[in-house]
């Protein structure tokens, strides 16, 4: 907290430091990742994270992204042979 010179904290001392701390909003990657699955058709998860840490997103964003999609039903989850978990394009 910031001090002032000889004066006690105040609550506007604390609105400043909770302000200046708060993280930078969020981006809606969706679209980037529809289309990224669009064009392979599936895609494993380790797969697309790693593509999604390539390219700057945060680890939030991506599963708030692939949330998204399934919940809009433009990409659904499935288990492959291997027990690895996919995503793929709904038609």
């Amino acid at each position: 907290m910031k001090k002032r010179e000889g004066k006690k904290s105040t609550l506007f001392d604390f609105i400043e430091t909770t302000e200046a701390k708060q993280p930078q909003r969020q981006r809606d990657i969706s679209e980037e990742i529809y289309k990224y699955i669009k064009s392979r058709g599936f895609v494993k998860k380790e797969e697309l994270s790693k593509w999604a840490r390539d390219n700057g997103f945060t680890t939030a964003e991506f599963f708030k992204a692939v949330e998204k999609l399934v919940t809009e039903k433009k990409i659904k989850k499935r288990l492959d042979d291997e027990g690895s978990l996919i995503y793929e394009v709904i038609e």
